[in-house]
């Protein structure tokens, strides 16, 4: 038919595959140029036996939603998304209901290869996820002592200078646990510098068990150990260190027997600022060292 020929002639200009099917029978009825070259021509034949191997409609096909309940056009066109198995390509698919010139109802599909867009999307996706853990790692990386695993002293002090700084305060309780491994310098004249790390790891161990969650506990350096606790007063914080204490000594290491901690405790008053709160913590500790080590003494 002449009306045919020139609905044909009008889909083969379009460089995009297109292929009709009668919305009754699923027989292609006409497929254009762009997708005879890619799939051969199949007219006449079943849409999906011929093109996606299956047996009955393909589930992605749509026809009921582009139709009346009489099953005529309902003016509706769908655009999706949609990955072929057969040919391992992406298209994306815009289709349609329309009345053919002979007066069949049937549904045209506009069947464009976005398989390379696709994968630069997944590229692109990938690169980001990349992206995204190379900066966890780089975060953590910035904020963890390597050795222990524990947050490191940049880490711990930005805890407690955000503390200091907390809108909240005065008023908020603030308080610092700083501890010292006794006699570490002995272990590691003794036992060597990796039996010396093993112990700092076997104490941060400890201490990442012991200190409640919402407080931060780093290595400070060397043998040094700091917790921070945010909303805890000096009594409390004694009694943490108290109980960090008895924990401590006895701590199982191997070959080594026990190891003992002195701590040292300050809380945040008036006007204390870091120095001035670590000063008090630091000189806590060193009258607990004085006064014969593995005891707590508070600020």
């Amino acid at each position: 038919m002449m009306e045919n020929a020139l609905f044909e002639s009008h889909f083969d200009l379009i460089p995009f595959g297109i292929y009709v099917v009668n919305a009754v029978n699923f027989r292609v009825v006409y497929n254009n140029k762009a997708f005879i070259e890619r799939f051969g021509d199949q007219g006449g034949h079943i849409c999906h036996k011929a093109l996606y191997e299956r047996a009955a409609p393909c589930p992605w096909c749509r026809m009921q939603a582009i139709l009346t309940g009489d099953g005529l056009p309902n003016g509706e066109t769908l655009v999706f998304e949609h990955f072929n198995e057969v040919d391992d390509r992406w298209y994306q698919m815009q289709i349609r209901a329309m009345t053919w010139p002979d007066g069949r109802v049937v549904k045209y599909s506009i069947a464009v290869d976005i398989s390379e867009l696709k994968e630069t999307q997944n590229r692109l996706a990938e690169a980001h996820a990349e992206l995204v853990l190379k900066n966890r790692e780089l975060v953590r990386l910035s904020t963890t002592d390597m050795l222990t695993g524990l947050a490191n002293r940049q880490h711990v002090e930005a805890a407690f200078t955000q503390g200091l700084a907390d809108p909240g305060r005065p008023g908020a309780a603030l308080s610092l646990i700083l501890l010292d491994i006794d006699h570490f310098k002995d272990i590691n004249d003794r036992y060597g510098h990796l039996r010396g790390d093993a112990v700092l790891c076997a104490l941060a161990g400890l201490l990442r068990g012991a200190v409640p969650p919402q407080y931060t506990v780093g290595r400070w350096g060397g043998e040094e150990f700091l917790v921070c606790c945010p909303g805890a007063g000096l009594a409390e914080a004694f009694l943490l260190a108290e109980a960090i204490r008895e924990t401590v000594s006895r701590l199982p290491l191997e070959g080594m027997g026990n190891i003992t901690c002195s701590f040292g405790v300050a809380e945040a008053g008036a006007g204390d600022d870091v120095v001035s709160l670590l000063s008090r913590a630091d000189q806590a500790l060193y009258t607990a060292k004085s006064l014969g080590r593995n005891r707590v003494e508070t600020a």
